[in-house]
């Protein structure tokens, strides 16, 4: 083998180890990029329901796409928030349980309230006596209330109570989702 060949072989092998490297550490880079991205929407994720909550918290949990039941049973695991969730029950009892013709006629509330109820109780039936309401099925069976729909009026339920709290953030987004989440 000449001199030259073996000068331009070895050449090639350095330029071919060269794009090699190059090629794996910006794959290493663009894994340890979405690493950190994904810690960080890990982070938003498992930050539970409390009372330092904002609206605006709940309408960036809706977006990212987390069912709401994966984030309630999240949530409920932190026992002062489970108490929070445990009002949010016997509040969305109280305005739409019941007896009587003007029970669950306001469907913008109710929608929100039931569903909120609903994906609660699934996950944890025993966290308040309010899960065993009958109306709760029957409610949502006759609005017609995919999962999809129940976990978006879920959020919007939380983001209506983090209001309550947090009056000054409420931002216009949530102020249209509530004005068209029937």
């Amino acid at each position: 083998m000449s001199v030259t060949v073996l000068v331009n072989v070895i050449v090639g092998l350095i330029k071919s180890v060269n794009k090699k490297t190059l090629i794996t550490l910006g794959v290493s880079a663009a894994i340890f990029a979405l690493g950190l991205a994904a810690s960080a929407v890990g982070e938003t994720k498992s930050k539970p329901f409390d009372s330092s909550t904002t609206p605006q918290e709940m309408l960036d949990l809706y977006k990212s796409g987390l069912p709401f039941k994966q984030y309630i049973s999240l949530t409920i695991k932190n026992p002062a928030s489970a108490e929070l969730i445990k009002q949010e029950l016997g509040d969305s009892n109280i305005q739409c349980g019941g007896k009587g013709t003007d029970v669950r006629t306001n469907k913008a509330v109710c929608n929100q309230m039931i569903s909120f109820m609903n994906q609660t109780c699934t996950v944890d039936p025993s966290i308040s006596r309010n899960c065993e309401q009958a109306y709760i099925s029957d409610y949502l069976l006759s609005q017609h209330l995919t999962e999809t729909q129940q976990s978006k009026l879920s959020y919007i339920t939380l983001a209506r109570a983090a209001s309550t709290n947090h009056p000054e953030a409420i931002p216009d987004e949530l102020i249209r989702l509530l004005n068209t989440s029937n």
